[in-house]
């Protein structure tokens, strides 16, 4: 599901731009890659960033009732502890009980989870662009989401 969110736009992108060039390198891992990396980068921002927190809301995912990246984990890491999916489902506003609910997965592992998912992709994604020749550019982008 994650895949087809950011990642669907980023490969429509890529495609169209490759209509108008000479290069048909296969580019389909790399946007894959680079839009499931910035797709579970924001859920987890959503719930862990302070910067996001002032720029949207705090932990607006929540309150939308978005089975987000460490929401997914959460749930799917602890078959018989309703409390997340009960805490999704209230599409709550009430901020102590966001923040509970944000307790309860860095308990869960769900946050430590997306870190290491993060970094794995990332360390693919530099992999595939060295591969494809070494683009300054999609380097830099890579460095710059790795700075919260």
């Amino acid at each position: 599901m994650v895949k087809r969110k950011t990642g669907g736009l980023f490969g429509l992108g890529v495609k169209l731009m490759q209509l108008f060039s000479s290069n048909k390198s296969d580019f389909t891992t790399i946007v894959a890659l680079m839009g499931l990396y910035f797709q579970i980068r924001d859920d987890y921002a959503n719930l862990q960033s302070k910067e996001y927190t002032e720029n949207k809301s705090y932990c607006e995912d929540l309150t939308e009732g978005k089975f987000s990246f460490p929401v997914i984990h959460s749930i799917r890491s602890n078959h018989g502890d309703p409390r997340i999916m009960n805490i999704i489902r209230q599409r709550t506003i009430d901020v102590e009980i966001k923040r509970y609910a944000v307790d309860l997965m860095e308990k869960m592992g769900s946050f430590e989870y997306s870190r290491n998912v993060l970094k794995e992709l990332d360390a693919q994604a530099r992999t595939e662009i060295n591969r494809l020749g070494c683009n300054k550019y999609l380097i830099a982008v890579l460095d710059e989401l790795k700075l919260w």
